[in-house]
């Protein structure tokens, strides 16, 4: 049976929920994956005319909320589009300036390949092409496998510009916790409100609100906390919830997380990183174990204390 078309829309018109899932039940996702897998939503995010509002990594398949930023890209100057592109694949890459032709020749494009470069970086189907493509070739050769590692092309359904984007980000939060998985939403890394918890810093340049959280100004995200336990609160036929005495907790402290919840997930790095301390010991540390590119990052407000990046082998 042929699949059908993808149905697209528009920046302002919605976003989408997009899924995809391993192949078949044996090849499941480890911590490392994880944060590979993260890591390289990061890279791409950075290069791609892509916003991604809400995201979660699963054992054996992740979910992300994206809008594509067409507008943007179609009005991109030559040097924005370059800048991207380079930010992805390095300093010294070029983009394909022409198209092959039979026998392998290249035929140059008249305006040196900028309309093809701005129709890839604006598409929201490259975009995942890339992610899922570089994410396969890295488990692979690390896992010391061949073939396919996804299932199918990923799945794209479309969320409108109102409360349908926020009831989607609260489900994908909430899939370590309907899983089983974790209580809370915070105590997953690999979701949106975990990453939140560990590294306000990274969440921000990976994440652009909705406009449902950015409406609520400066409480957005605590807003948003609150409405994501009072979501997980709900029991369904499937599924685990959260408890309802967590739900209230969360609902009298206007979804903030206190002092003792911040160093409660960020004092993993004690067990998780390599080291844990001043920012001069961190850097120290990381030079000589040739890790001095994983910059020291704060684990709690303030100027004093710092840790390796998280990254769990176990």
């Amino acid at each position: 049976m042929a699949r059908g078309k993808r149905q697209w829309i528009s920046q302002d018109t919605g976003s989408y929920h997009i899924m995809s899932r391993i192949v078949g039940r044996d090849q499941l996702l480890g911590d490392e994956d994880k944060e590979k897998f993260l890591e390289l939503l990061e890279l791409f995010c950075s290069g791609f005319f892509v916003q991604v509002h809400s995201f979660c990594i699963m054992d054996n398949h992740f979910h992300l909320l994206l809008t594509g930023m067409e507008d943007e890209a179609a009005t991109a100057s030559a040097e924005e589009l370059q800048f991207r592109y380079k930010a992805i694949f390095g300093a010294d890459s070029l983009p394909p300036m022409g198209s092959q032709a039979t026998g392998g020749v290249i035929l140059p494009d008249l305006d040196e390949g900028l309309e093809r470069l701005r129709k890839r970086l604006g598409s929201v189907s490259r975009f995942m092409q890339e992610l899922k493509q570089t994410f396969s070739r890295w488990f692979n050769q690390k896992h010391e496998r061949s073939g396919y590692l996804w299932g199918d092309r990923f799945k794209a359904v479309l969320i409108s510009k109102d409360e349908a984007e926020l009831i989607c980000s609260a489900y994908i939060d909430l899939n370590p916790v309907r899983a089983g998985i974790v209580s809370r939403p915070e105590d997953y890394r690999w979701c949106g409100l975990g990453l939140q918890a560990r590294n306000p810093a990274r969440i921000q340049k990976l994440l652009t609100p909705i406009d449902e959280i950015i409406s609520q100004g400066n409480c957005g995200w605590n807003w948003y906390r609150v409405f994501v336990y009072e979501s997980g609160g709900i029991a369904r036929t499937h599924g685990a919830k959260i408890l309802d005495e967590v739900v209230d907790a969360a609902i009298r402290t206007h979804g903030r997380l206190g002092f003792g919840a911040q160093l409660s997930y960020r004092i993993a790095n004690i067990s998780e990183g390599i080291a844990f301390g001043t920012k001069g010991f961190v850097s120290k540390i990381q030079e000589l174990a040739n890790r001095k590119f994983n910059r020291p990052r704060s684990c709690l407000p303030g100027e004093l204390i710092f840790a390796t990046r998280v990254l769990s082998t176990g």
